[in-house]
């Protein structure tokens, strides 16, 4: 009962992406080994902002039963204009482990790729297992 893990997944028109990790069960527990990887679908997103590697780009989480939230954010690399990626995962779970459904929230932003100068939106549903 030391550790246990999650796992969350995206697969519709704007997002396909999956997460997976380990982690304590104590408070304040860390999140061990996670990758989280996936591909942004939307039309106009440049190629390096749209293949997603935030593995090493969790700024922020909440793993409190039942809430799971997942705060991803990457910035594009300095040699190119300013652009960022930030995904929003929220999930509630309906017992006391297993299945949870929730939102996520999908912003791209790209200094010199926005004819608007607004970023790119998008939201839709997630699917998560926590144990």
């Amino acid at each position: 009962m030391a550790t246990g893990g999650f796992s969350c997944s995206v697969d519709d028109a704007n997002l396909g992406f999956d997460a997976q990790s380990a982690l304590g069960r104590g408070m304040g527990a860390p999140i061990i080994n996670l990758e989280a990887k996936g591909e942004i679908k939307l039309k106009g997103v440049a190629a390096d902002l749209a293949k997603l590697d935030f593995s090493k780009h969790l700024v922020h989480s909440w793993m409190a039963h039942p809430d799971t939230r997942l705060h991803f954010y990457r910035e594009r690399d300095a040699d190119k204009p300013h652009g960022y990626v930030e995904l929003v995962i929220s999930a509630v779970s309906a017992g006391d482990e297993g299945e949870a459904a929730g939102t996520y929230e999908l912003t791209v932003f790209e200094a010199e790729g926005s004819a608007s100068g607004e970023p790119l939106k998008a939201t839709g549903k997630v699917s998560c297992f926590v144990e």
